[in-house]
């Protein structure tokens, strides 16, 4: 019987070289972290925050550049035309601290139809209490598995996709709580120095705010989130 042929794990030499993509995942320091990218002049970065940044970036040799940096899932490497070998980066956050911070920011910035849904009630608790917005539940895991906002199909583990990605297909993790350790390790990753001149931007609210009820909704409708980020911290911390 032959055997199935198994890929071989890259070498270090060949992660080195390979394309990479750093996914912005929302309110985990990704603001401070791309002004730092944006001053490292010895790093080519390619920077996708919209449609017309994507679209241009396929017009591209998108191969040309260091690392593209955005809000995207995974798998964007096959979308914008990289190779297969695309290694992936991304920093994460608590999944609880990570939701109330994303909230307060869609709330206070977004001009958009989902920023209008939130502020149509009163407060976080009054939103908890009757509504959600898929980012505000395992949004971390949908993103590192590939899933995004798509609805998964009843044979998917989304977890266990992510899983296999953090452990196949990602190099670096950062935590923004653990930030100036993180870039520390980042910057020996990519080869050069990457520096910040100002602290995380934490958000302007008062967890006070914030009743008991609204704590365990927002832990219930994130326990894959939860999971995957005590993973990622035994594995890449």
């Amino acid at each position: 019987m032959t055997e199935a042929k198994v890929d071989a794990e890259p070498t270090p030499e060949e992660r080195k070289h390979a394309p990479k993509v750093f996914l912005h995942l929302t309110k985990t320091a990704g603001g401070t972290l791309k002004t730092a990218l944006k001053r490292t002049s010895d790093l080519q970065t390619y920077f996708v925050y919209g449609a017309e940044d994507m679209d241009r970036l396929k017009e591209e040799e998108p191969g040309q550049y260091g690392l593209i940096y955005g809000h995207s899932t995974f798998g964007v490497h096959r979308e914008v035309g990289l190779a297969e070998d695309t290694r992936y980066l991304c920093f994460m956050r608590h999944p609880i601290t990570r939701t109330i911070s994303h909230y307060y920011h869609l709330r206070n910035v977004d001009k958009g139809p989902v920023g209008d849904r939130i502020r149509a009630s009163s407060d976080i608790n009054d939103f908890f209490a009757n509504h959600n917005h898929w980012e505000f539940s395992d949004f971390m895991t949908k993103v590192i598995s590939g899933v995004g906002n798509k609805q998964p199909t009843k044979d998917m583990n989304i977890f266990r996709m992510a899983v296999d990605n953090l452990d196949n297909r990602f190099d670096f993790v950062g935590f923004q709580e653990f930030f100036p350790i993180s870039i520390r390790s980042l910057s020996q990753f990519l080869g050069t120095k990457v520096s910040t001149k100002k602290d995380i931007n934490i958000g302007r609210y008062s967890l006070s705010d914030i009743g008991p009820k609204t704590i365990d909704r927002i832990e219930r409708l994130n326990q894959q989130d939860i999971r995957l980020y005590k993973y990622a911290l035994r594995k890449f911390l």
